[in-house]
């Protein structure tokens, strides 16, 4: 973090690691995923997050908001599971709880803490470049760490694995070390194993910026501080790339599945399998869930809560509403309201009016207000897109009754 704003950047950490310690919160997050596992994997689901976590780092640092970055976070991780269980699931029907699977680029487990409530443990690896972050998820989420080293042939876990999962590491890869550990991944795979990894499409390329006839662009910059920006930067490529890539790792004309924003509605999927004639038609239900974001978030003085986003299915276009809950009292808030720049983003007319806000002055009461934001599809998928308190303000606190204030007199005159 930039030391010119540490002691503010610590406050934030230190706000947004208390909403993983409040038991309402925690119950929040776990509310809105999917295939989590049952009531007593529920009581012990640790949503601590380790201070180094630069996923989380980055977001407060963007957003300046504990809140705001602590649903995104979760909201993330959440997706990220979901996806990885429906891979799972659709290629290992009725045995996704047989699989031996590795975390490739774990992090600090973002995605490990839940696949570890759902899945046996015993079954469930991680590799992770940094020291630290490994250590952190195989003692907090019991599972077994490999050391990943930075170059591709010194990578030997010595085994093999079903299912190998890798977000966000070839969307920063330069070229070669792109090509290596694709291929090196794929010698890891067991003969009916099959690697699912995420990358940037041209697509996301921001405006000004020229995609070369290449198919891949890499810039030297990231939000992880503690990388080589040289070796770990932001890339950018097409399918045709990704398509030779494979090809060069698997062989010539080698089976491969494309799921467009299949991570976090951003990033792509890409599937292979260690077999080149194994099918992977079952993928093509795959869901990507509800999506949103709310741009607004605040609390007045004067007690009146306003918030406004968008939210919507990139699956299935508009959403009714979303649903607001305010101190545990549910509010429907209806779409609608023109959002042509998330249309933009998705491609997408169809999320257009898109747009949702919010005013209420909550009911006066004790503690800070608390507030939930979720978008729901009808098929039940949700997407948390807002989750934190807000400090009462006075205008909303309830009144002290006399005969506490009369108390409270006659204790400060027996102090003084």
């Amino acid at each position: 973090m930039d030391p010119a704003n540490s002691v503010s950047d610590a406050s934030l950490l230190m706000q947004a690691r208390w909403l993983c310690d409040d038991p309402y919160f925690r119950q929040v997050v776990w509310r809105h995923g999917a295939h989590l596992g049952t009531a007593a994997d529920a009581a012990r689901f640790d949503a601590s997050i380790h201070a180094g976590d630069q996923m989380l780092l980055h977001s407060l640092r963007h957003h300046r908001d504990a809140n705001a970055s602590f649903a995104q976070y979760f909201n993330v991780a959440l997706q990220q599971h979901d996806a990885a269980q429906q891979v799972l699931r659709a290629l290992f029907p009725g045995r996704s709880d047989q699989v031996s699977v590795l975390d490739f680029a774990c992090g600090y487990g973002r995605l490990l803490r839940f696949l570890s409530l759902g899945l046996p443990r015993v079954n469930l690896h991680a590799a992770e470049v940094q020291p630290e972050a490994l250590d952190f998820v195989c003692e907090r989420f019991g599972v077994k760490g490999h050391a990943s080293p930075g170059a591709p042939d010194r990578f030997q876990p010595g085994r093999s694995f079903q299912f190998i999962w890798v977000a966000s590491l070839f969307s920063h890869l330069p070229a070669a070390p792109f090509d290596a550990w694709l291929a090196r991944l794929v010698d890891c795979l067991a003969p009916d194993g099959v690697l699912c990894f995420s990358v940037h499409d041209e697509c996301l390329v921001p405006p000004g910026h020229v995609f070369p006839d290449s198919g891949f662009l890499f810039w030297a910059q990231s939000e992880n501080d503690g990388l080589d920006t040289a070796s770990y930067g932001t890339t950018y490529v097409n399918e045709a790339h990704v398509a030779g890539a494979i090809a060069r790792a698997c062989g010539p004309g080698h089976r491969y599945f494309r799921i467009p924003r299949g991570l976090a509605h951003e990033q792509d999927l890409y599937v292979v399998a260690a077999d080149p004639a194994r099918d992977l038609s079952a993928l093509s239900g795959f869901r990507r869930g509800p999506w949103g974001w709310a741009d607004e978030r605040t609390l007045s003085d004067d007690g009146e809560l306003h918030l406004r986003g968008w939210a919507a299915s990139i699956d299935d276009g508009a959403l009714d509403a979303v649903e607001i809950t305010v101190d545990g009292v549910l509010h429907r808030c209806p779409t609608g309201l023109p959002r042509e720049d998330v249309g933009r983003v998705f491609a997408d007319a169809r999320l257009d009016a898109s747009g949702w806000e919010f005013r209420h002055v909550p009911p006066r009461g004790d503690g800070p207000v608390r507030v939930v934001v979720t978008a729901r599809t009808p098929a039940d998928e949700r997407a948390l897109v807002f989750a934190g308190q807000f400090e009462r303000p006075d205008a909303l606190r309830r009144p002290v009754p006399w005969w506490r204030r009369v108390l409270s007199r006659a204790f400060q005159r027996r102090r003084a």
